[in-house]
């Protein structure tokens, strides 16, 4: 659920005046990693923000997170969750004056707002099966065509050899299995228009 939301939210974030610009960003102090944040992100003056996720409701202990793991930036930080744990969540991020923008468990957008939520999730999701399409050799292809769970795959292929190449993404085996079938549906859908005369 962590990483399904983290996704959710990095669809999100234009909607709110953000870009993203790293996830998983670990923080380095003196040379040893200190800790890491979910996603860095500016606005349009150019502030930098470290955001901490929270799936659920966030407490003390994400507070403190997200305001020690700014500091250390230079960012402002930026709490997104579903709530606050307790009012002493509350007070704590009012204090420290991190910034909480709290999500409902149903969110409503407006058509301009989904629309860039859409088309960024598209994007992503294209690019993720193009890494796989470009990533899978013949002979990998071959062993995993007639599996249908990533344990399947994995006695026919070296997964971890596999996912060292492949995006944090396209790690199951939904992506792998489509992008297989791209492979062999694509030089198809590219045939039928010259067959009917039609330069792409």
């Amino acid at each position: 659920m962590g990483a399904r939301f983290e996704r959710y939210v990095l669809d999100l974030l234009p909607a709110i005046g953000l870009i993203p610009k790293a996830t998983r960003f670990k923080v380095y102090r003196e040379g040893v990693e200190v800790g890491e944040v979910d996603i860095i992100a500016v606005d349009e003056k150019g502030n930098t923000y470290a955001i901490e996720v929270k799936a659920g409701r966030v407490d003390i202990s994400g507070i403190r997170q997200a305001y020690v793991n700014a500091k250390i930036l230079g960012a402002r930080p930026l709490v997104i969750a579903r709530g606050y744990a307790d009012d002493g969540a509350r007070q704590l991020a009012k204090e420290l004056g991190v910034e909480v923008v709290l999500l409902p468990d149903y969110i409503f957008l407006s058509i301009d707002d989904l629309y860039t939520a859409l088309t960024s999730a598209l994007a992503r999701f294209i690019a993720t099966i193009l890494a796989v399409y470009i990533t899978l050799g013949e002979k990998e292809i071959e062993a995993i065509k007639e599996c249908r769970d990533l344990q399947c795959i994995c006695e026919k292929v070296d997964c971890e050899s596999l996912f060292q190449k492949l995006p944090r993404e396209a790690k199951n085996a939904e992506v792998i299995l489509l992008a297989i079938e791209l492979r062999r549906w694509l030089p198809i859908l590219c045939s039928a228009p010259k067959q009917r005369g039609i330069d792409i």
